[in-house]
């Protein structure tokens, strides 16, 4: 992928629609393509926060851990969607840690270039506070859900929010992702997922739930 493929690429990014195409090439002369495995780490809360990454292929999730080895799963970032705004934005460390849900390419742009973008770039600066107001938002609504919906209302919330226009998962969680995404066990969201297939509303198979009635999951969260 060349520069002139690159910055034809991240023009698709949310975050940098309406950047200017001579910012976005020198965005993408700055940028590296890199790979990853599945499971891959490619940074870990408290790294230095030296770029922001795109993703090309594949999907990545962020998450925070905690010292029993568990995690707590904050998003799912996918083909055109970014991650490392917050970093980028104040030079502080990793707020999270990111790795590969599976086989992934990402391009993986400095932070310098981004600053120095955006110092004569209205439309990226206004990008990246949207870009963190949109963060702020999503972890104001997560804290929201945890303290006032019970476990099967968090689940039903999940699956409605994590499917594409076909009804189905636009990126495929383990139940383990599931379970860390909503702050629940593994046992008490498989039997959420058991409750809704017997009333029709989703189908579970392995890898995948399939959405067959999201208005009556929505009548469920807001019930």
């Amino acid at each position: 992928m060349d520069a002139d493929a690159r910055a034809e690429f991240l023009a698709g990014c949310p975050l940098l629609r309406g950047v200017p195409p001579a910012d976005l090439l020198r965005l993408a002369e700055a940028a590296q393509l890199r790979r990853y495995r599945r499971g891959q780490l490619l940074f870990s809360e408290g790294d230095a926060g030296d770029s922001l990454l795109v993703v090309v292929s594949g999907s990545l999730k962020a998450f925070s851990p905690n010292a029993e080895g568990g995690e707590l799963l904050l998003t799912v970032i996918e083909r055109y969607q970014s991650v490392g705004e917050l970093s980028v934005v104040d030079g502080g460390a990793r707020s999270a840690s990111v790795s590969a849900l599976s086989d992934a390419t990402v391009l993986r742009v400095p932070r310098e270039t981004i600053l120095a973008v955006a110092a004569h770039s209205t439309a990226l600066s206004r990008a990246l506070l949207d870009a963190l107001a949109s963060l702020i938002r999503r972890l104001t609504g997560s804290a929201a859900d945890l303290a006032f919906l019970d476990i099967p209302r968090r689940v039903a919330k999940f699956v409605l929010t994590r499917v594409n226009g076909e009804g189905r998962p636009a990126a495929r969680l383990t139940q383990a992702d599931m379970a860390a995404a909503i702050g629940a066990s593994r046992q008490s969201l498989n039997a959420a997922l058991q409750d809704f297939q017997r009333r029709g509303w989703i189908t579970v198979r392995p890898g995948e739930i399939e959405l067959r009635d999201a208005e009556a999951l929505r009548r469920f969260v807001g019930g």
